[in-house]
């Protein structure tokens, strides 16, 4: 009987001691691979964390370089007198001679205006090609967004006449347009 009642004692040890403490064990393992996966999820977000940062910083790098193109002035007014002033030493180098300059009104382009200013030059046909590639080189970012170039007529020469005919200048006109950050300076 004495045995038996050691088997009910062992049943009832494990019943109240041993099986509660198992099923605690158990339970605080699968809460710790929770936390584990928790954690593992955490590392890697503070990784992604750190690759954006570094890619923030290198667009925020893209940008500023980009808007340091961009006509400067507070105001439309005193970035189309800067075009004006690029677009004045720009016909100057290349002995091209300006007939008209006029500056047009500001279009809204996005977070940008665009400065624009129509210039009628008289030229030849590589002062013409030297101004587009300068314009397209230019540290400021600049775009031609209308050309109109009309050549004047030929004269005929008469036959046994020794004189050979005058070139005469190509007439351009040309809208070229630079961009400025709204409320750059307000």
């Amino acid at each position: 009987m004495l045995a038996a009642g050691g088997l009910v004692g062992l049943v009832l040890l494990w019943f109240l001691v041993v099986a509660p403490l198992a099923s605690l064990e158990a339970s605080w393992s699968q809460e710790l691979r929770k936390q584990q996966l928790l954690l593992a999820r955490y590392q890697a977000l503070q990784k992604e964390k750190t690759a954006v940062g570094k890619a923030v910083q290198e667009v925020k790098r893209g940008l500023a370089q980009a808007e340091g193109q961009l006509l400067g002035g507070g105001n439309p007014a005193v970035a189309s007198a800067d075009l004006q002033e690029i677009l004045k030493n720009l016909t100057r180098a290349l002995g091209v001679q300006v007939t008209s300059t006029k500056v047009l009104p500001p279009q809204e382009s996005g977070t940008y205006l665009e400065i624009p200013v129509e210039v009628q030059l008289a030229c030849s046909i590589d002062q013409l090609v030297g101004m587009l590639q300068r314009l397209e080189k230019h540290q400021k970012l600049l775009m031609v967004t209308q050309l109109e170039v009309n050549a004047p007529r030929r004269r005929r020469v008469m036959p046994g006449s020794a004189a050979a005919p005058e070139a005469q200048p190509l007439r351009a006109t040309l809208v070229v347009a630079g961009l400025m950050k709204k409320g750059a300076g307000a």
